[in-house]
């Protein structure tokens, strides 16, 4: 079984780390730890000025994913994409036939996700596998 398992470096991302690894376990799997770093175009930013920044950020992530996961006693292998993160996880999700991808969710609804819009909500609708989101817990 091959799961993709996007990362942000985020509470939510590492969320998600917990349940990939468990499934990957289950059923003997590989994991590709996919992390995305997005090209800015607004506010004035150049992407050639923050190009390296956040690429160095991206791989950062993916290496301590990796990491985390290797320790666990699970295959894995590190993909750092430029891009927009949602296109980017269905577009490897297709390119690397993977059987599952897991990630985590902030859980916004309403405005909040109009606004800020949903990573998730996009892979769900595009992708080409099962996806499992894993929310993480809101403190009130």
């Amino acid at each position: 079984m091959k799961i993709l398992y996007p990362t942000d470096g985020s509470k939510t991302a590492k969320a998600a780390l917990e349940f990939a690894v468990d499934i990957a376990k289950a059923q003997n799997g590989k994991i590709i730890v996919l992390s995305v770093a997005e090209k800015i175009s607004s506010l004035g930013v150049e992407w050639r000025e923050m190009e390296k920044p956040l690429i160095d950020f991206a791989n950062d992530f993916a290496h301590q994913a990796a990491e985390e996961i290797r320790k666990r006693g699970v295959e894995v292998e590190e993909k750092v994409e430029v891009g927009k993160p949602a296109e980017v996880i269905v577009n490897i999700a297709k390119k690397e036939g993977v059987d599952a991808i897991v990630m985590g969710t902030h859980g916004w609804t309403g405005l909040a996700r109009a606004v800020i819009g949903s990573v998730a909500d996009k892979v769900i609708r595009h992708a080409p596998s099962a996806v499992i989101l894993v929310p993480t817990k809101v403190e009130d």
